[in-house]
């Protein structure tokens, strides 16, 4: 029996879109890859290189976690190639618009004048949503406000009409749109394309030493993905509900669907060049990556377990 120890970051690192590891360990699959997983956490979280979980994995006190690969592509820019991507987990932006009516016939063109709470003020996220507004000449005619820090106020302030709509991850919004304050207008993952949001991320060195438990746990990952694409919400929310124990399951069922229906999840573990070139360029163009400094895919990503 082999182990790995992963360091989730704090209990907001624990997102609904963050599952896969879960299932794999509901469903028994790290076991039956005899690999033994030990999962911990770190005192804080963070939404830059320094932040939460990522200096344990760089200390060593863990061998992985999982996190946004733009995190591996600016610590390359800045330390160069000392932590790679092995393992996709998240394929899509899972951001989205939520507002006090439902609005089915939503197109990005209704948000012209209109006024956007960015609840969550996650930096990469905020970004992307702004190089979306400008790639839809939409920059000018969107007054996109910061959120106050108070998930609950700044909800409150859409369903009374005092922003038109809430954009945050579904995780944080199923809870309101279960509860009826808001609705899910739309998706932001088919806006942006298929992009390796999420990967686990490891020490280049610590994947050599320990190649054969990382091949272990890409398999497991790829066969709980390929186990989300065949089954419902319903069942997906009964093998992971332990691991959300303050999470409403209504709330659970409704998130995990809008990320199944969204194409969020990743279809298998490999994170394809084309899909990480297209996400480098975009967070080039939003200015979180240095343009005179390429991040190289072959230094960055490998395919522990793919094959």
């Amino acid at each position: 029996m082999q182990t790995l120890i992963f360091n989730q970051g704090d209990a907001s690192e624990s997102r609904i879109y963050y599952c896969a590891h879960y299932l794999a360990q509901s469903l028994g699959l790290f076991a039956a890859q005899q690999l033994q997983m030990i999962f911990t956490t770190s005192e804080s979280g963070g939404h830059t290189v320094q932040g939460g979980q990522v200096p344990a994995v760089l200390s060593r006190d863990a061998d992985l976690t999982l996190g946004g690969p733009m995190v591996v592509m600016k610590h390359f820019q800045q330390h160069g190639a000392e932590l790679q991507c092995f393992c996709a987990s998240v394929a899509a932006n899972p951001w989205f618009l939520a507002a006090a009516q439902a609005q089915p016939d939503f197109q990005l063109s209704d948000l012209r004048g209109k006024r956007v709470l960015d609840v969550g003020n996650v930096g990469t996220a905020t970004l992307t949503f702004r190089w979306l507004l400008a790639r839809h000449g939409l920059q000018h005619d969107v007054e996109l406000i910061a959120g106050s820090g108070d998930l609950a106020q700044d909800f409150a302030a859409v369903a009374l009409g005092a922003a038109d709509y809430a954009l945050h991850a579904m995780h944080m919004l199923a809870p309101a749109i279960a509860a009826g304050q808001l609705h899910s207008i739309s998706s932001l993952a088919s806006l942006c394309g298929h992009v390796p949001w999420s990967a686990y991320i490891a020490r280049a060195d610590v994947l050599q030493e320990k190649a054969a438990a990382f091949a272990a746990f890409s398999r497991a990952i790829a066969q709980a993905l390929a186990w989300m694409a065949s089954h419902d919400a319903i069942e997906l929310a009964q093998q992971v509900k332990a691991f959300y124990p303050y999470y409403p399951r209504d709330a659970l069922v409704r998130g995990l669907a809008a990320y199944q229906q969204a194409g969020v999840f990743a279809p298998d573990c490999v994170i394809p060049r084309a899909e990480f070139a297209h996400f480098s360029q975009l967070l080039t163009a939003i200015g979180w990556l240095d343009s005179s400094q390429p991040v190289p895919y072959a230094a960055l990503v490998t395919q522990a377990g793919a094959e």
